[in-house]
């Protein structure tokens, strides 16, 4: 008996520890490891009375199979974490096209999140769809999702089914038709700039506009972004609410 409490709680805490390996403001390097630990224990601790209220636990007969269902229920964690993480990724492909376009490319800066270097007008927009993340309470649902997936997926029950991986072969294809519709305003905006810089070139061959054109490129940019920002800002929180509560519908993918 006491073996099938441990083998539960474990099977609770592994789920909690893969939220935390990859979920955006959770995964986070300013983050001490030790408080994320303390953090899953703490809501295993919450979650094991309700859970061994529903399902009866069975320890395996093979220990290796303990193994197995440890790293299954953490890539439940996982899944979840990389599901938010793909909209976050495509919010920073679209700053970088921007970047691209406005001459920022070779100016990086350290994310404090991931611990990666990334352009500068990327860092902002990910700064930004992590205050709206954070105002909207989306670490906090993501918590209770996590709790409720125990509704749909019983403790070493996870099944790994092509639907899945399906799933996540099109959020893929997604992030970068959503990188590119978020970048697409200010990216078309400067294109224009370029041609008529371009007719500039052949008609006055005497100014020299590379010294001009870059920094009426980084203006117009910077002027669009501030115009921009109250509807982009809106984009991103119904894109986040949509990817938040389209998760159930995600778990429901490898439930028994």
């Amino acid at each position: 008996m006491i073996n099938e409490y441990i083998y539960l709680f474990f099977l609770i805490l592994s789920r909690y520890i893969g939220m935390m390996l990859l979920t955006p403001i959770f995964s986070s390097q300013v983050i001490m490891y030790q408080a994320k630990i303390l953090v899953a224990v703490t809501l295993a601790v919450f979650t094991f009375p309700l859970v061994y209220g529903m399902y009866q636990p069975v320890y395996p007969e093979n220990n290796l199979l303990v193994i197995v269902e440890i790293i299954s229920e953490a890539s439940i964690g996982l899944f979840m974490g990389l599901t938010v993480f793909l909209v976050f990724a495509a919010v920073q492909l679209g700053g970088q096209i921007i970047d691209m376009r406005m001459g920022f490319r070779i100016a990086n800066v350290v994310d404090p999140f991931s611990g990666v270097n990334s352009p500068v007008i990327g860092q902002l927009k990910n700064i930004f769809v992590t205050l709206i993340f954070l105002a909207l309470n989306g670490h906090l649902l993501l918590v209770r999702h996590l709790y409720e997936s125990f509704q749909i997926i019983p403790p070493g029950r996870v099944n790994f089914s092509n639907q899945i991986w399906q799933y996540f072969f099109r959020r893929s294809a997604d992030m970068f038709v959503l990188g590119v519709k978020i970048a697409l305003p200010i990216a078309g905006a400067i294109f224009f700039i370029d041609i008529i810089l371009a007719f500039l070139a052949r008609s006055v061959p005497q100014m020299n506009l590379f010294v001009i054109g870059l920094p009426i490129k980084i203006m117009a940019g910077l002027i669009l972004l501030f115009i921009l920002m109250p509807v982009l800002n809106s984009y991103y929180s119904e894109i986040l609410m949509n990817v938040i509560n389209e998760i159930p519908a995600m778990f429901r993918l490898i439930a028994p």
